[in-house]
């Protein structure tokens, strides 16, 4: 049977979806798999964490086979995972996202059962328990008959969703799973979405007044990813331009904004702007505010409570910047649960 699905190319609309033909007779209930990248629950984790994510040939793409790979992410953790250690030491000594993931997927059970749909929501970690194969497993135990993937990414990339969708695809098949697969690409446009990031922004420029906005900026920063990547066809920076175009067409004030990218590693070329050099340039035009916005983020990590909260944060007050704000991200404000169930629902 091939289930009926939706396509950027057959129906206008926010979501980018694909669907894999399988069996459905199984049963009506659908499994819904809440993707993440996982992260360093404590400092133990943190080398395993590091070796795990360079290799992932997604994630990190290197030269050579899987020998190749082994060797390079396992010289590669050795060398960085000191000094990320001292990141996380500097953050509680650990990451929260596998914490907030379950929370997030937990709001998620609970409002889709609340509007009637019988379904079994599952986590799935790309570098943390619980993994794929956890996932899985549930989702079987549970009888499903149909499953959606919801990445936690709202741009997609293939370093991120690609990544968890060809991860979830190969352990189904490796278990002899068949069943029909709906994976939701892209949610960086869905009104719920735009409205949730758009609230979180406007509850920081709260506090700017009207008087003052032509001294402020707005930096919405994403993760970066390698040029060359870009290069060969992945949409990520579109989708975070179409995500920033969204918030930034929903808010009541005009404010100056610039998208820039964050948490580059290795000497290769990255996207850009880099956000360091959008703080420098800020300073030179004798801007007084300074409000980071974490567009692709829906959980506080590293990426957050370091880089943002510290790194940028110092190097804003040493380049005279002292009104440096960051916005929330969703993590578990009450609006994440009724969010995901508008992505996932017309999925069911």
């Amino acid at each position: 049977m091939w289930p009926w699905c939706l396509t950027s190319d057959s129906v206008p609309g926010p979501l980018r979806i694909r669907c894999f033909p399988g069996r459905s007779e199984v049963g009506a209930r659908t499994g819904v798999v809440v993707a993440q990248l996982g992260g360093p629950a404590n400092l133990a984790e943190v080398k395993p964490f590091i070796r795990s994510i360079f290799s992932d040939p997604h994630l990190v793409p290197l030269p050579g086979g899987a020998r190749t790979r082994a060797a390079v992410s396992t010289l590669v953790a050795n060398v960085r995972a000191p000094r990320v250690r001292s990141y996380y030491e500097l953050i509680g000594g650990g990451s929260p996202l596998v914490a907030t993931t379950q929370l997030q997927a937990s709001a998620l059970d609970m409002e889709l059962a609340a509007r009637g749909h019988d379904t079994v929501v599952v986590v799935a970690h790309r570098h943390s328990r619980p993994d794929t194969g956890a996932a899985v497993d549930a989702m079987v135990t549970a009888g499903v008959g149909h499953i959606v993937m919801l990445p936690l990414f709202p741009q997609h990339s293939d370093s991120t969703t690609g990544s968890s969708e060809a991860e979830l695809r190969q352990t189904l098949s490796e278990r002899g799973i068949d069943l029909p697969l709906t994976v939701i690409h892209s949610w960086c446009q869905h009104p719920s979405y735009l409205a949730a990031q758009t609230q979180l922004v406007e509850e920081m420029l709260a506090e700017v007044p009207d008087e003052n906005l032509s001294t402020a900026l707005l930096v919405f920063s994403a993760h970066g990813l390698p040029q060359r990547v870009v290069d060969q066809g992945d949409l990520y920076p579109e989708e975070v331009e179409a995500t920033v175009a969204g918030v930034m067409s929903r808010l009541q004030r005009s404010v100056d904004h610039v998208i820039a990218y964050q948490s580059r590693t290795g000497p290769i070329r990255w996207i850009g702007p880099d956000v360091r050099e959008v703080i420098a340039t800020a300073a030179a035009d004798r801007l007084k505010w300074l409000g980071v916005v974490p567009i692709s983020f829906v959980s506080d990590h590293v990426e957050t409570l370091y880089e943002i909260d510290i790194e940028m944060k110092d190097l804003s007050a040493d380049v005279g910047i002292g009104d440096f704000h960051r916005s929330r991200v969703l993590g578990v404000d009450p609006i994440v649960g009724p969010m995901l169930a508008d992505i996932v629902q017309d999925q069911l």
